[in-house]
């Protein structure tokens, strides 16, 4: 019998990810995992999560574990007998290493840490070595007695900056279960990966442990329990995802001027692992890539790509910088494994696209071209949701510049004018992609109230290269939103869009986005406005975010009344305010910190404007909260139906 998109179905469609193909290509490992946290106040840290294997000649599919905490991050020994991951089965929200026998039998806890590992943002936190010997993993410092006892007599004060608890790199030998931390005293390790040989790292670092100076990283590489580094890289735009070369000689690593760590598509770069001038091998090619490992023979990097929204594997040959697709399609996809043992290489991804769930595919290659099967129905209670098509629209800028993006319709639109609203992704340097769900799965929700939704992939966007993706630095709020109104206007002229009947909707930059647009112009009749920044001076000095936007902002002083900071703040503007805006916010937000939700909603209230503010408590800049997700499913549907249908 159909199903609606509903917003009970928007919550509890599982997630299945991080497909893990064998050495020798005949098992994927991958995740099933629930979306968000039950259970209120009294919820586990993480989301219940699991582990499964499929066999990629249509065998069938077997339960690794069966944990009612979090088990993820399968990764396969080199010679594919063990399987590593992470769970907190034993305290909550605490991760360890445990090992699991290929095919299924009792895990065996490797590490025994104080101090959490932190989940992926970029590359995996934990890898084994070439040897199969070690594994490395990246730990946050853990809580010390004498912090105990300081919280024990109530003597726990915090100095602001000054609190250093670093992320370190470790090594837990495989057979001994005994681990030591092998990366330099003072640094914060983001990111690491170990070279083939076992006695050096390459490393993203940087001198303080919080998450503004992320944006300050630089690349350096040092012996395995030396605290003498060399520098590879240290330019304004930060390194991301660095890997070795076969021969360990070289490291390829992206760049990119980012607004978040872990979208941290770019430019992918090459550099001597000794030290000498980074080369970029893709500076012109128009795409974004997000991940790059080197080919066996060392003569080209093979990367996943964000193709104009669409997905790709590219092979990037190192000494030209020629870019050949092993694969490219109008697809959702993130990252790629590939079989490292002898013979045919077997690919394996989760993909997915508007119209079909997200699924684990093993690829093969035939004539230079990967081919996918299917090889998972994790999404079969959901095969028979009625959904509306997703359209590619294209428009002409202000400029000129043709922009991208992507339209949602409701279920069984055939022509006329429809109700829009307007979902603006996040970062900025994020981007709407041929997924079947966006970020915050509100597309097919709103859609399934008879309302479209546009969703631009407009300046600053990634998919496009980095020249693209930085065009709006120093301008956001400009023209990156004159690009998203144009978009609306192309939509009105050619039918499709009610001028009359228009929203707009987003969260983090996409609340900035609905906040600035409620300021700016009155042709809008609702707005979302999620986790939005309302006044960037005061973003500054509360977030721990706050280098990012001095950076997005062109070097600009949030202290000069006249600066970017100042003409870009929606609060600013605040006595334009017309559209009736509903406001949410994590109360726990350290990105945005909640008080921009505050201020926006009691401005607009003080101007007379229909608002309403919801907060979320315990909740962080992400919604983690199934009760929570839910609340926000059913508000954003229910404000759009009101104000926007007839």
């Amino acid at each position: 019998m159909p199903q609606r998109f509903t917003p009970e179905v928007s919550v509890e469609l599982p997630t299945v990810y991080d497909a893990q193909v064998s050495p020798d290509g005949s098992l994927v490992a991958f995740v099933v995992a629930e979306n968000f946290r039950k259970g209120g106040a009294n919820a586990a840290k993480m989301p219940r999560a699991n582990i499964f294997a499929v066999s990629t000649d249509d065998g069938p599919t077997i339960r690794l574990t069966n944990s009612e905490r979090s088990d993820t991050m399968p990764r396969w020994s080199p010679d594919g007998q063990w399987l590593a991951f992470l769970s907190d089965r034993e305290v909550d929200g605490q991760r360890q290493i445990y090992v699991l026998p290929r095919r299924g039998g009792e895990a065996r806890r490797l590490t025994n840490v104080n101090g959490d590992i932190p989940s992926p943002r970029s590359l995996s936190p934990m890898a084994w070595t070439e040897d199969g010997s070690s594994i490395s993993f990246l730990k946050v410092d853990g809580e010390t007695e004498s912090d105990r006892d300081a919280a024990a007599t109530g003597a726990d004060q915090v100095v602001f900056e000054e609190d250093h608890r670093y992320t370190r790199l470790w090594m837990v030998d495989v057979e001994t279960g005994k681990s030591r931390c092998v990366s330099p005293d003072g640094l914060q390790v983001w990111e690491a990966a170990v070279s083939p040989d076992g006695t050096r790292v390459v490393a993203v670092v940087s001198d303080l442990p919080y998450e503004g100076d992320w944006y300050l990283n630089r690349l350096v590489v040092f012996e395995v329990g030396s605290n003498q580094t060399t520098v590879l890289y240290e330019e304004r735009r930060p390194a991301a995802k660095p890997a070795w070369s076969p021969d360990g000689t070289s490291v390829a690593f992206l760049t990119s001027i980012y607004s978040d760590r872990g979208n941290d598509s770019g430019d992918l770069m090459i550099v001597p692992a000794t030290g000498g001038q980074p080369r970029n091998l893709t500076a012109d090619h128009g795409v974004s890539d997000h991940y790059g490992v080197f080919h066996p023979d060392g003569d080209a990097i093979l990367t996943a790509t964000n193709v104009h929204g669409g997905s790709g594997i590219s092979s990037i040959n190192i000494e030209s910088g020629r870019r050949n697709y092993l694969w490219e399609e109008k697809k959702g996809f993130s990252n790629y494994s590939r079989s490292t043992g002898q013979g045919a290489p077997m690919f394996a991804a989760v993909i997915d696209d508007p119209d079909n769930l997200p699924e684990v595919y093993a690829g093969t290659v035939a004539d230079g071209k990967i081919r996918w099967r299917k090889l998972t129905d994790v999404h079969a209670a959901w095969s028979d949701l009625v959904v509306g098509a997703t359209r590619e629209v294209f428009w002409e800028a202000n400029d000129g510049q043709q922009i991208q993006g992507l339209l949602q319709l409701p279920p069984g639109y055939t022509e006329g004018r429809l109700p829009v609203a307007m979902m603006v992704h996040g970062g900025p340097t994020g981007a709407v992609r041929f997924n079947y769900q966006d970020h915050h799965r509100w597309a097919k929700l709103i859609a399934d109230a008879g309302i479209a939704v546009f969703m631009p992939n407009y300046r600053g966007s990634t998919g496009w290269g980095v020249p693209f993706a930085e065009t709006n630095v120093g301008d956001m709020g400009g023209e990156d939103f004159q690009d998203m109104l144009a978009g609306l206007d192309h939509l009105v002229e050619t039918g499709i869009a009610d001028p009359e009947r228009l929203g707009i909707c987003g969260w983090s930059y996409g609340g900035f986005t609905s906040a600035w647009a409620v300021t700016q112009t009155d042709r809008f009749k609702a707005a979302v406005m999620g986790a939005g920044i309302a006044d960037w001076r005061a973003f500054h000095g509360r977030s721990y975010l706050h280098v990012w936007d001095a950076i997005h902002y062109d070097d600009s002083d949030p202290y000069d009344v006249e600066s970017a900071h100042a003409s870009f703040s929606p609060i600013n503007f605040i006595k334009n305010a017309k559209t009736p805006t509903l406001v949410l916010h994590g109360e726990q937000d350290w990105d945005v910190p909640v008080e921009q939700g505050y201020q926006f909603f009691r401005a607009l209230k003080d101007q007379g404007v229909d608002t309403r503010l919801v907060v979320y408590p315990r909740e962080p800049h992400g919604v983690e909260e199934y009760e929570h997700q839910l609340d926000i499913a059913r508000r954003v549907q229910l404000w759009f139906e009101e104000r926007l249908l007839d």
